[in-house]
């Protein structure tokens, strides 16, 4: 018995290695669309309302800049869509464009008008969730969407009679979120707004007159309960 043992140690050593080895497959070259990842979402959205508070500024008037602070509250029908609503304020500043025609070398006081305070109302549709690296050891997610609706615009003459505007206002832009750990969002806004003014000292227009307001903001997330769960569990789950 323990030279049949010797024997076929002997055999077994004397085997060529690809004989051993299991045989290649050749699967030939795969396509993009032969390929599909499903990940779960760290930080999902679905039936989760959102408020938050922003800080922008209007640059791009020709008479005046506007700091402007914004209150809004959404919520989310799905991963991709949902709706929000927008209370704005703020007060427009004369530039320096404005103050050089209204000074001694030109006297002319521009038909201009001041942002005061908005309600606007829009829906969001974010197809874009991912996440990027930073310095190659912290992630972040992130989403990007787009935004369009429309509401009401308050602005004030800057002329001394201070007449007011109510003008009917539509609304479209573009952002993003970024999840951080602790269940907060920081968002990156622009938001364009169309303004139909009446005004009745802007005779060339008859009256009505085309506004654009274009707002960068920066906003802070301090109450999405589901998202906030979410991200408290998974660093549970990471200390475990």
């Amino acid at each position: 018995m323990r030279t049949l043992q010797h024997l076929s140690l002997i055999l077994l050593a004397s085997l060529p290695l690809e004989a051993m080895a299991q045989e290649t497959i050749d699967v030939g070259i795969l396509k993009n669309k032969d390929i599909s990842v499903v990940q779960k979402q760290l930080y999902p959205k679905k039936d989760t309302s959102e408020l938050a508070i922003h800080a922008g500024v209007m640059p791009f008037d020709p008479y005046s800049i506007t700091p402007k602070i914004e209150v809004s509250y959404g919520k989310f029908m799905s991963e991709t869509l949902g709706w929000e609503v927008n209370l704005g304020g703020g007060y427009g500043l004369k530039n320096g464009a404005y103050r050089e025609l209204e000074g001694p070398a030109y006297g002319i006081a521009p038909d201009a008008y001041r942002y005061l305070g908005s309600v606007i109302g829009d829906v969001q549709w974010s197809p874009i969730y991912a996440k990027m690296a930073y310095d190659g050891k912290k992630i972040f997610h992130y989403d990007v969407y787009g935004l369009a609706g429309g509401g009401l615009t308050v602005e004030e003459s800057f002329m001394p009679d201070t007449d007011f505007s109510f003008a009917p206002s539509i609304s479209w832009g573009i952002g993003s979120r970024i999840f951080l750990k602790d269940g907060t969002i920081i968002r990156i806004q622009m938001r364009d707004d169309i303004l139909f003014q009446k005004r009745a000292k802007t005779a060339e227009t008859q009256g009505i007159y085309l506004k654009q307001n274009m707002t960068f903001s920066v906003g802070y997330t301090f109450s999405l309960s589901q998202v906030k769960d979410t991200a408290t569990n998974a660093v549970k789950r990471g200390t475990k």
